[in-house]
């Protein structure tokens, strides 16, 4: 059990840096391991930050003091203990408690034996009070503010809530132009990368993300890939690219663009159109440019712009597109750690954001049609900004035949459409299209 110390350096220096990223600090740690070590280190991490809620509440029935919170190294050793314990059986029980009484401080060994052995005592009620549906907070680990979200949806049944509660599965482009659909799976199986075909949307569902993801990988998990040809774009993401292939007439300004997998679909999808990627951020910038070269997508001209004073020129789109920054509240699957981060402030914090973000767009191309959309189900981040953006003098263009005919499952809003659970394993997704009056 190699892995149970460095899980647990790993969790300490992410929870004391509330703006970290889990993925960056996990990858960093990735460097010195492989093979085996390297996948039992990352299923540890991930599913800890995908049950904190519920871990949390676990070791708190073991406390004897409630207020007093041990410290935050043997807060993430027993988090990482209870999750191996309670959510895998990879490993006994026996050893799982050793183990942890051995990487423990000296001091804390006692109070962590302790407590896993109480755990294990009792072992039983805490998986059937883990089980009862009648607390979705703790069944799910997912927070009372995105539960009531999803209730607004109509999407917190036992099934939304266990697909939001599962690891992650990637979805891989490539080129339809230089090459089919059968000789892209060909590629893949050579490189022995296991995949789920999805015809509808010309791409490929994997779960060996190891495989198929290198350096080049983007801050919301698409667009890198370590096979050559091919591209990680969610599903969720695709969709937004599948409404801008369909609506703009021959120039697209993609205004928060890296790392580049919705332009890199829609260049591919629509070989006819001049599309403008821009990002703020250099470092994604350069990302967005290895990406577009490496795919010889020539109608993509990358540049630097910031969406909330973009520069002036000859640039004369039809169509722009806002991607923009969120809390990622529908990446939870490969975002585990979000279920318990996002807070009320942040979700207005991004609405505001967002709804500035939109404002300055259509000031600057103020006969453009602009497709908006985040990877967000909180109401502050989608229907609520198009709806403020529509009363500046926009109408929103119907959506939903058009995604449903690629089977994604919709709920419609005044304004936009919400991208829900379903086969297609999509990220949970705002869009909004609107249309000048």
């Amino acid at each position: 059990m190699n892995f149970l110390r460095p899980a647990v350096e790993v969790l300490v220096d992410y929870r004391r840096r509330p703006q970290a990223n889990l993925r960056l600090v996990l990858t960093r740690a990735l460097r010195d391991y492989r093979g085996d070590d390297r996948n039992a280190l990352t299923r540890a991490v991930y599913g800890v930050a995908r049950k904190q809620i519920a871990l949390e509440r676990v070791i708190g029935l073991f406390l004897k003091d409630k207020e007093r919170r041990p410290p935050l190294p043997t807060q993430a050793l027993l988090h990482v203990a209870a999750f191996l314990i309670l959510y895998s059986d990879s490993y006994p029980d026996y050893a799982v408690v050793n183990e942890a009484v051995g990487v423990a401080a000296k001091k804390e060994k006692p109070f962590v034996n302790a407590v896993l052995r109480q755990l294990l005592r009792r072992r039983r009620e805490v998986e059937e009070r883990l089980r009862d549906g009648r607390d979705p907070v703790l069944a799910y680990s997912i927070s009372p503010l995105l539960l009531d979200a999803l209730r607004r949806l109509g999407a917190a049944g036992a099934d939304d809530l266990a697909y939001l509660d599962r690891e992650p599965v990637f979805h891989l482009r490539f080129h339809p132009g230089r090459q089919t659909l059968e000789a892209a799976r060909r590629e893949l199986e050579a490189a022995a990368v296991p995949c789920r075909v999805l015809p509808g949307l010309g791409c490929f569902e994997t779960v060996a993300a190891g495989l198929i993801l290198g350096e080049a990988r983007g801050d919301d998990g698409d667009a890198g890939s370590g096979l050559g040809s091919f591209y990680v774009q969610n599903s969720g993401s695709q969709a937004v690219a599948f409404v801008a292939a369909a609506k703009a007439a021959r120039e697209v300004c993609d205004a928060a663009a890296a790392p580049g997998g919705k332009s890199m679909t829609l260049a591919c999808l629509r070989p006819d159109l001049r599309i403008f990627a821009s990002d703020i951020s250099l470092p994604r910038l350069r990302l967005l440019k290895q990406n577009i070269g490496r795919l010889r997508l020539e109608t993509i001209t990358p540049l630097q712009a910031d969406a909330l004073d973009y520069p002036r020129g000859a640039m004369a789109p039809d169509l722009v597109l806002l991607d923009a920054p969120c809390t990622a509240s529908g990446t939870l699957r490969k975002n585990p750690d979000l279920k318990a981060k996002i807070t009320a402030e942040a979700a207005r914090a991004g609405g505001e954001l967002q709804g500035r973000m939109l404002a300055a767009l259509a000031a600057r191309f103020p006969k453009a049609k602009i497709l908006y959309a985040v990877c967000s189900f909180l109401p502050q981040e989608g229907e609520e900004v198009a709806a403020r953006a529509a009363a500046t003098g926009y109408r929103p263009a119907p959506l939903a035949p058009l995604l449903a005919r690629y089977g994604f499952r919709i709920k419609q809003e005044k304004h936009g459409v919400y991208l829900l659970p379903c086969d297609l394993n999509n990220d949970l997704f705002y869009i909004s299209l609107l249309e000048p009056r």
